[in-house]
């Protein structure tokens, strides 16, 4: 299976229960589909770059799914005709370790260097 990291934008007219729900679908049809949820969460409601829809907000979701291509297939499928989903993007991620860990890292450099002693002059 390969690693994919799946975020969707829905319209903000739905209500947080009724968002919550959507998301919540098609997490089980990836689960039903024989994929993996490894991660979600919702981002909310947020601005959006550049109006969608004459829309300037939308409600974020972000998941990492372990699935087969034929599972993000239709799950994409199904986002299309899914009248509240206003942009989606799911991207095959097998760097996603490697990347975390050189985040981690530099902020572990980060704090180090912040609590580190001024050099006398």
């Amino acid at each position: 299976m390969t690693k994919y990291e799946f975020v969707y934008i829905l319209d903000p007219s739905l209500d947080e229960a009724a968002a919550n729900a959507n998301f919540d679908k098609y997490m089980k049809l990836v689960k039903d589909q024989g994929g993996e949820v490894t991660h979600q969460e919702s981002w909310g409601r947020k601005k959006l770059a550049y109006d969608i829809d004459k829309k300037s907000e939308g409600t974020y979701f972000f998941a990492r799914l372990k699935a087969t291509a034929a599972v993000v297939t239709e799950v994409n499928r199904q986002l299309r005709y899914d009248e509240h989903v206003m942009r989606t993007l799911i991207v095959c991620d097998e760097e996603w370790a490697a990347r975390n860990e050189a985040a981690a890292s530099r902020r572990a450099a980060g704090r180090n260097r912040a609590h580190a002693p001024a050099a006398a002059s």
